[in-house]
């Protein structure tokens, strides 16, 4: 169960966003395994968003991000930006309004049969051992998934929007053993590049609270863990030594400082409290922390998600 986390929607144009970390169970658990990926994100007519954004991610560390209103790449790791390339902030510009561009293009072809809020799309490379694989995805809200296979150059659909395979099979990259070359040679260098930062070790510190009830949730039971890095982490309810292995919420966001945050909220429904252990196993830690229910005072709804919820967004339909 090592490094697998769910994550719970939250109200508003939030529930788009806060789906799955899927960072968290991917390249990057094991010392062979990396990623350098691309997430994408473009919304149609949803409000206080931008209209489009991209979060550069080496395994689960932030390397860069860019938004429709910025209109620039943003760097949060200089060391690993400067040792890709000189120019890497123009290239990376470049390439993300090439992005924006196609699925501008090719969004008004689907628009005319579907309606849909948002698109989210995943680029890059993922290397386990010896073995590479380039990822070129886009997820068109419930409608479905399309897929491109990098070694071939054809794409297609899943869901409704198989029934446009014809169309998709027209599809083609110019140059893939180009395109998969280049990101591969990108993944090994920021691998190298950025390796101190991703072998380190936070160590988390976590504390149960007690939640008052609201208007659609009884009272229940908050269990707050941060921070923590690496990402993968192994974190349950116990109940009366138990695993409890559904029926409790879990979000998790990333801090400021390329650590992690997760909450477990599990709704008490009548049960004492001190029944309820919290579980906690990550790998910066000799051995679990159980911190029991029922010893914190109570508090509100949960906090206030803020600007991390942006960095957030990352795609359940990996």
């Amino acid at each position: 169960m090592r490094g697998v986390v769910a994550m719970e929607s939250w109200t508003g144009p939030v529930s788009l966003l806060v789906t799955a970390l899927s960072l968290c169970s991917v390249a990057g658990d094991q010392a062979d395994s990396h990623s350098l990926m691309y997430y994408y994100f473009q919304s149609i007519n949803i409000p206080e968003m931008p209209a489009f954004f991209r979060i550069g991610m080496l395994d689960d560390l932030q390397i860069d991000y860019y938004d429709s209103t910025l209109r620039e790449v943003e760097v949060k790791h200089q060391l690993i930006a400067d040792g890709l390339s000189t120019n890497y902030r123009k290239e990376q510009k470049e390439i993300t309004d090439q992005f924006y561009n196609f699925i501008l293009t090719n969004l008004k072809q689907f628009a005319l049969f579907v309606s849909f809020s948002y698109i989210q799309a995943l680029w890059g490379c993922a290397q386990s051992g010896d073995t590479v694989n380039a990822i070129l995805k886009a997820n068109f809200q419930d409608f479905g998934v399309v897929s491109c296979d990098i070694n071939t150059g054809k794409c297609t659909g899943t869901g409704f929007l198989a029934m446009f395979n014809d169309q998709l099979s027209q599809f083609r990259f110019t140059d893939v053993t180009a395109l998969k070359s280049n990101c591969t040679w990108y993944l090994q260098r920021a691998v190298q590049l950025g390796r101190e930062a991703l072998e380190r070790q936070v160590a988390p510190e976590t504390q149960v609270l007690t939640r008052r009830p609201t208007a659609t949730e009884g009272k229940s039971l908050s269990c707050i863990i941060t921070p923590f890095y690496p990402c993968a982490i192994n974190a349950t309810w116990l109940k009366n030594g138990q695993v409890v292995s559904e029926g409790y919420n879990v979000t998790v966001l990333p801090n400021y400082n390329d650590t992690y945050w997760m909450e477990l909220v599990i709704e008490l429904q009548g049960n004492d409290p001190n029944i309820y252990t919290c579980h906690v196993e990550h790998s910066s830690l000799p051995k679990a922390l159980m911190v029991k229910g029922g010893v914190g005072e109570p508090h509100g709804a949960g906090p206030m998600l803020g600007l991390m919820t942006v960095f957030a967004i990352i795609f359940g339909m990996m």
